[in-house]
């Protein structure tokens, strides 16, 4: 049974939007999972609670489906969230190690961006919701998740500048080109098209970005045919996702 925290031997009665919250956070997981065929039965275990309660709460499954939905859409575009992950990479961390960080971290909140739109694009679908216009708390929703989108931007782009800086002298090209081409490459692993390779792996992204996908002409060391006809010559280093 959900209870506020820090109760004595004899809890303390949830307050109606505590005990909302409280149930949220406990399913969340479960309706990242399973979306919307998740049972009522399912969501009660997860949240230690009888059915009953869920419907009290939140009066039908699907209303309890959508607020979580709408949750998880928010931690997964939460701006503070975003600024403090990347401020937490290692500015001294070579500049590939940093840039694979970004990498994994932008792909694991778009991943759970798709997810929750997900969750909500079958929500309206199963309760015939498309049929119907928006409602004044939807169209307040999308205000407010645009708005919080606009907000994860600035963090993010604030924040990978933070992440270049360190190497700034190096970048061949302006600091806010380098910013769009990391973000290009975390927004081009998702609504892939059927048939195409699967996304490289951050470290080999990372790796592509700071050393480009050609080699210089002139630079011998990385051409096998180099090494065959000049012993001596330095044998190339193999790309990180060769075999």
């Amino acid at each position: 049974m959900l209870a506020a925290p820090g109760a004595s031997r004899r809890a303390t009665p949830l307050s109606p939007d505590d005990r909302r919250s409280a149930i949220i956070d406990a399913v969340l997981p479960l309706v990242g999972e399973f979306g919307v065929d998740v049972t009522s039965r399912e969501l009660a275990d997860a949240a230690g609670v009888a059915e009953g309660t869920l419907f009290r709460a939140f009066g039908d499954k699907y209303t309890l489906i959508g607020a979580v939905a709408v949750e998880g859409l928010h931690r997964a575009s939460g701006p503070v969230e975003t600024r403090a992950e990347l401020a937490a990479i290692d500015r001294e961390a070579p500049l590939e190690e940093r840039l694979e960080r970004v990498i994994e971290l932008g792909r694991r909140r778009m991943s759970d961006v798709v997810r929750w739109m997900g969750v909500l694009r079958a929500l309206h679908h199963r309760t015939g919701a498309r049929d119907l216009a928006p409602s004044e708390h939807v169209q307040d929703f999308r205000e407010q998740l645009a708005r919080q989108r606009e907000q994860q931007r600035e963090a993010t782009v604030a924040g990978l500048v933070g992440v270049l800086q360190p190497d700034e002298h190096r970048l061949r090209v302006p600091i806010e080109v380098a910013v769009a081409l990391l973000e290009a490459s975390i927004a081009g692993t998702h609504g892939r098209i059927d048939h195409l390779l699967p996304a490289p792996s951050p470290r080999v992204v990372a790796d592509a970005l700071v050393h480009g996908i050609a080699r210089d002409e002139k630079d011998q060391d990385r051409d096998p045919a180099a090494t065959e006809n000049h012993p001596g010559a330095t044998p190339r280093t193999p790309h990180p996702q060769e075999p």
